[in-house]
């Protein structure tokens, strides 16, 4: 029998599964019919961090079915379920918001509440990325257009909180080392300096038509190791690099939980209140 050692993080879907993107790849859409108000969700999802934090967690992200920002309260709502495990002794150093960006070029939305959301224990936002290029970004997303990255990231620093990419590896998009390395010298460039990557996929960690190939992803991670210092690893796989004084994490969209093993990944507290070890439910409940 094998004991947990170490719970690392904490991924809770918030709000009510409202989006502003029309993607044609959601990975969140067929959770939305459980997105709604839940006593046993804000329970849950304060005995998540608890237990996490005695398991040595560091990382909370908060994320949707939809997109997060859509639902404001209910991201405010978490922080405060948040910020009471806090006080509580339950800290995390990290406390990331996961969104599509599109409102952060809204400074009215930015002021109205990230200083509430910084109050309450966020401290950085990743934005998604698939293209650096606004117009494209903006054609991915379905929209008409996308703001500015250096629009976002001025809109978002200028309220003490940090800025990351979550540089998604899509077919036909950044799919090998070639673009790979143009996108992250692009978002250097747009004062991201912070940036996680992992292939696009099903939530069951399988492959769609929209992953890019094996090789091209082999290729990134040569890339990172020939151009990049490796400052430690992940237990599940990949790790974080160090490039010029810049932080490139490379990881799975997803990791099945494997009882053998003494670590789990993340808790992840789905909306209709389930606690799971992993994104995949089967086999991996840990409270309901």
């Amino acid at each position: 029998m094998v004991c947990i050692e170490k719970i690392y993080s904490v991924s809770a879907l918030v709000g009510n599964g409202a989006c502003n993107a029309k993607c044609d790849f959601c990975a969140g859409e067929y959770l939305r019919p459980e997105a709604r108000e839940s006593e046993l969700y804000n329970k849950n999802f304060e005995a998540a961090i608890k237990l996490s934090a005695r398991y040595g967690g560091w990382s909370l992200s908060l994320t949707s079915s939809g997109e997060p920002t859509c639902d404001p309260d209910a991201l405010t709502k978490a922080l405060e379920i948040y910020q009471k495990c806090e006080q509580q002794g339950a800290y995390f150093p990290n406390v990331n918001l996961f969104t599509n960006g599109i409102l952060f070029g809204d400074s009215i939305f930015c002021n109205k509440y990230l200083d509430t959301w910084k109050e309450l224990g966020l401290n950085n936002i990743a934005v998604s990325v698939h293209a650096v290029d606004e117009k494209e970004q903006a054609a991915i997303y379905g929209v008409e257009s996308y703001p500015a990255l250096e629009k976002i990231v001025d809109n978002i620093e200028k309220h003490g909180l940090g800025v990351r990419a979550t540089l998604l590896l899509r077919k036909n998009g950044v799919d090998d080392s070639k673009t790979y390395e143009a996108a992250v010298k692009g978002l250097i460039d747009k004062r991201i300096d912070n940036i996680t990557s992992w292939p696009v996929g099903n939530p069951d960690g399988t492959r769609t038509e929209d992953t890019p190939s094996r090789l091209g992803l082999l290729g990134i991670k040569m890339w990172l190791h020939r151009n990049a210092k490796m400052c430690h690893g992940h237990a599940w796989g990949g790790g974080v690099f160090d490039y010029k004084g810049n932080i490139l994490r490379i990881t799975d969209y997803v990791t099945k939980h494997n009882p053998r093993k003494d670590f789990v990944r993340q808790l992840v507290v789905f909306q209709d209140g389930t606690v799971a070890y992993s994104w995949i439910k089967e086999g991996a409940l840990c409270m309901k």
